[in-house]
């Protein structure tokens, strides 16, 4: 009897998803990107097929699941907030778009590579720069999207993954091409939304896609490089701090601010700030409920309105994410997100450190950036958006680590007799 014996057993890395289902996502995000009037039923369709993998790949899916369980908490604070909420009605809504906003990114997470989830997102953003082009509103006025921050974030992180599929030796060499194209066409379009954050985070943005390209890449290849670059970077840091220490008084600040319209109380948002504190203060454990403040008949939330000069029941935010999950959900829901944000940081600058890749780079830049805007801005906790989604979808892609499939063993036979 031929008797066989296990040599090895074979894998092949994690092929991703297919092109059909690449090209899903890139529908997917400009349903959820696109200000367009009737997108609603294909936003449930696409909801409708991301839950279908819970069927027919299941068990990819609740890997996923269970590798990113530490999404889940916040989600759930949400959902437990409408029996405190004053608009219960409203907070069961929301907090059941935010569940359904992170079973996509879980679900994303599962289906495809990082570098697949870069492509199709920069691929869906420059479909929407052409569609701000084409607008009869200006971006400088939001281009149909309400906000011209809004407008230039997605522009903003348009040029990230750009910028990173053009440095990306491993992308295909047309995908690269297109990058450089789009490239200077994101740059136009943040430069004139007239953003001062978006400005300068759009110059952040360069640098560190430039600086980690050169530093976790580049500089492997040179022996003592990152060192150098270490010390060049501590040093202009020291130089700059004590350039802010000796020399820069509030006149210098508004003077600064001022170039961009701006004064030294970020348009209002101290305001806001201040509010945010006095609300949090009244309620520091559980907060007001989800979508308990903006509201029509909240007396602090339409003086707010007032004193900005917006209509009465316009819905803002405290341009100030963890203002604004403190004083939604309080110390409860803020310990909860941030259970939820410290896995991001660790798996995706985890990753760059020891992989050197590309999409590694463009997660952590857009990490870096959402982390600075998150004190100016409350994007991040937002379900279908573009940031949010970049951030978080980072942390469950690379919680899978390194992934491949089994697609045979090599084993020996007995050589049989002629």
């Amino acid at each position: 009897m031929q008797s066989e014996q296990l040599i090895a057993r074979v894998y092949e890395r994690f092929p991703g998803g297919k092109l059909y289902e690449q090209a899903l996502l890139v529908i997917w995000f400009l349903v959820i990107g696109l200000p367009l009037d009737g997108m609603t039923p294909f936003r449930y369709l696409f909801i409708l097929y991301f839950l279908s993998f819970f069927l027919f790949d299941s068990r990819n899916v609740l890997i996923g699941v269970a590798k990113a369980w530490w999404l889940l908490p916040f989600q759930l604070v949400a959902l437990l907030s409408v029996f405190w909420s004053p608009y219960a009605s409203e907070a069961f809504r929301s907090s059941l778009l935010m569940i359904l906003a992170v079973i996509v990114v879980i679900v994303v997470a599962a289906k495809y590579t990082p570098q697949q989830i870069i492509r199709c997102l920069m691929i869906a953003l420059a479909c929407v720069a052409a569609f701000i082009i084409v607008q009869p509103i200006p971006i400088a006025v939001g281009a149909g999207f309400g906000s011209k921050n809004y407008a230039a974030q997605f522009m903003l992180m348009g040029f990230i993954l750009a910028a990173t599929i053009a440095l990306n030796p491993k992308e295909q060499t047309p995908l690269r091409l297109f990058g450089v194209l789009m490239i200077p066409i994101f740059s136009f379009l943040v430069v004139s939304a007239n953003s001062t954050t978006s400005l300068l985070m759009l110059i952040a943005s360069a640098g560190l896609v430039i600086g980690m390209r050169l530093f976790f890449i580049d500089s492997q290849k040179v022996r003592h490089l990152s060192a150098l670059l270490v010390v060049l970077g501590l040093l202009l840091t020291m130089i700059v701090l004590y350039s802010v220490i000796a020399f820069v008084d509030q006149q210098v600040v508004d003077s600064f601010l001022g170039m961009f319209g701006k004064d030294s109380t970020f348009t209002g948002r101290t305001a806001l700030w201040d509010e945010a504190a006095n609300q949090i203060g009244m309620r520091p454990y559980l907060g007001v409920g989800l979508d308990g403040f903006w509201q029509y008949d909240v007396g602090s939330a339409q003086t707010l309105n007032i004193n900005d000069h917006k209509p009465i029941g316009t819905r803002l935010t405290f341009h100030n994410v963890h203002l604004e999950i403190m004083v939604h959900l309080g110390i409860i829901g803020y310990s909860a997100f941030l259970v939820a944000v410290i896995p991001v940081l660790w798996f995706s600058f985890k990753h760059l450190i020891t992989r050197h890749d590309m999409p590694s780079v463009a997660f952590c830049a857009v990490i870096a950036i959402g982390a600075i805007t998150s004190f100016t801005e409350s994007w991040l906790w937002s379900g279908f958006n573009v940031q949010s989604f970049l951030v978080f979808v980072s942390g469950a892609v690379y919680a899978r680590g390194t992934r491949r499939r089994h697609v045979g063993n090599m084993i020996s036979r007995d050589a049989v007799p002629a």
